[in-house]
């Protein structure tokens, strides 16, 4: 009996200590935070060149791991990090001038590369672009204490983004000899074509968001905020003369190449669980 009654006290101890534990264990107080991120958003393009503009918004979509670290010296102030894929798409169309290129199969060729037998001309109307990049955003994280269950919070720093694939999806004509004045266009969407080297593989914006966090359950946290990210690194290299895909004919029907120029601006909504 006398063993049964300490069995008894020490599990009573016990479930005090740890009820406690868990009270005492805050999500305030937890000096790290991670979990998953999810986001939706638009961007804005800003052209550099006068042969192609924007085609209305593209749109973004974030997926990835977050994680939340406080300085030790102050609850308030934190640093975020994470590891995202940013799935893209940019649209572009062409301005006064015809934009074509020439291409193979699903090869979009570049001007030094030697013309074939199986090469056609596309005359392109519409582009859109999918890239997807691997995003590594790392923020200043200022943050209010908890009031009851809720905390806000603002977010100042930067994305360095790194280019995994890209598509191009155009639309527009096709037409097998450009120098042939009986040769008929004929209308047709170019899907899925590749572009090598056209995109730039580092990207880079800064950004500014603001939101808030809600205790739900534990220590368990759903994070929104809604930022502006300004990109400073253009998406497009400006690429050799010999390298160049896009060309225009000039008023004697000489090919002259050129390269996109466009920088990216974005606004992205973004919800985060954190534990």
């Amino acid at each position: 009996m006398r063993s049964i009654s300490i069995k008894r006290l020490a599990s009573a101890i016990f479930s005090i200590f740890l009820t406690y534990g868990i009270q005492a264990q805050t999500v305030g107080d937890k000096s790290l935070q991670a979990g998953m991120v999810g986001g939706v958003g638009v961007s804005m393009l800003k052209m550099g060149t006068n042969y192609l503009s924007a085609n209305g918004v593209g749109a973004t979509f974030t997926v990835g791991t977050n994680f939340t670290k406080a300085f030790k010296e102050s609850k308030n102030l934190a640093y975020t990090f994470g590891l995202e894929f940013d799935i893209e798409n940019l649209k572009f169309k062409k301005e006064d001038a015809n934009v074509f290129y020439r291409y193979t199969d699903k090869v979009i060729k570049s001007q030094k590369e030697t013309v074939a037998t199986t090469d056609k001309y596309f005359l392109m109307s519409e582009r859109t672009y999918n890239p997807v990049y691997i995003s590594l955003p790392i923020y200043l994280n200022f943050r209010t204490e908890f009031i009851g269950d809720f905390r806000y919070f603002a977010n100042f720093g930067l994305r360095n983004r790194f280019l995994v694939s890209n598509k191009i999806n155009d639309t527009g004509f096709s037409l097998d000899n450009l120098n042939d004045p009986l040769a008929l266009w004929k209308n047709q969407d170019n899907i899925d074509m590749s572009s090598k080297g056209e995109l730039f593989i580092f990207n880079s914006n800064i950004g500014f968001s603001a939101g808030a966090e809600w205790n739900f359950a534990g220590t368990t946290v759903l994070k929104a905020e809604i930022g502006y990210y300004y990109g400073f690194v253009p998406l497009f290299l400006d690429r050799s003369d010999d390298k160049k895909s896009l060309f225009i004919l000039d008023n004697d029907l000489n090919k002259v190449y050129f390269s996109n120029k466009s920088t990216q601006n974005q606004v992205a909504l973004k919800f985060s669980i954190l534990f």
